[in-house]
């Protein structure tokens, strides 16, 4: 697909931007129940992979427009949303405003670490964040700063092996399984298409495990969640394979 390129590395600052610009489209596209796979496919794999966690204080690692924060807020005893696009964290603070227990950190991860300074959290969570985190390792470095050991970690992201097939750039020149690629394209979910664009980052799975393992994290769970059939009659396209992936990770170290 054409409207679908790689491109060079970019920052959170750059990200941060991306997002700015896609904030307002997001959120009406999860509240309005356009998102169907955030609502119907990823939200679910997360409450089903951080069961048994300790949810006394939990960090909302790329909380976004703060839809799945105030969810959080609802089942844990303190939640801090971390989110570097300012006009998402704007968002967020307004669709979280009943919640009392929610703190906000408007900056990357890394940062985060030297920011707070509280006890370690009790858990973690990433709802699609992973892929587009332009340092994989700084970033679990981070997060192992942030947790208390044995705390849980649940991410859902892209899956690598499916999502380049499902997106149609699987055959381009510049698509290798095995490498780190950072790729620009519009925002598209399902229902709705953007003209914004915005950036993920392709990695092997084996990347996230080597990466969370350097750190001290042992996967434990791992998910390939697919719609019910009557979910997926709502979609336009048949799901043949798995969009999406859900992790765990523990804190052993």
């Amino acid at each position: 697909m054409k409207s679908i390129t790689s491109c060079s590395a970019k920052s959170h600052a750059d990200l941060a931007q991306e997002w700015n610009q896609l904030a307002e489209q997001r959120h009406h596209q999860i509240v309005s129940g356009e998102d169907l796979s955030f609502h119907h496919v990823v939200s679910p794999t997360m409450w089903r992979l951080f069961e048994g966690a300790d949810p006394n204080v939990v960090l909302d690692i790329g909380s976004g427009t703060g839809e799945f924060t105030l969810q959080l807020a609802q089942i844990a005893g303190q939640v801090i949303a971390v989110e570097p696009s300012q006009a998402s964290m704007k968002i967020a603070r307004r669709v979280c405003a009943s919640a009392h227990n929610v703190s906000y950190v408007e900056a990357s991860l890394e940062k985060a670490a030297c920011i707070l300074d509280k006890e370690p959290a009790t858990a973690a969570v990433a709802v699609m964040t992973l892929m587009t985190t332009p340092d994989l390792r700084r970033f679990a470095k981070a997060l192992a700063a942030l947790l208390q050991t044995r705390a849980w970690f649940v991410a859902t992201l892209t899956h690598p092996s499916f999502w380049p097939r499902y997106w149609g750039y699987e055959e381009e020149h510049w698509f290798h399984y095995e490498r780190e690629i950072f790729i620009e394209a519009p925002f598209v979910i399902s229902k709705s298409r953007t003209e914004v664009r915005t950036t993920h980052i392709h990695r092997p799975i084996e990347q996230y495990v080597s990466a969370f393992a350097e750190h001290g994290f042992r996967l434990d769970a791992l998910a390939e969640p697919m719609p019910a059939l009557e979910i997926e009659a709502l979609y336009p396209r048949t799901w043949k394979f798995p969009r999406f992936l859900g992790l765990r990770w523990e804190k052993v170290v």
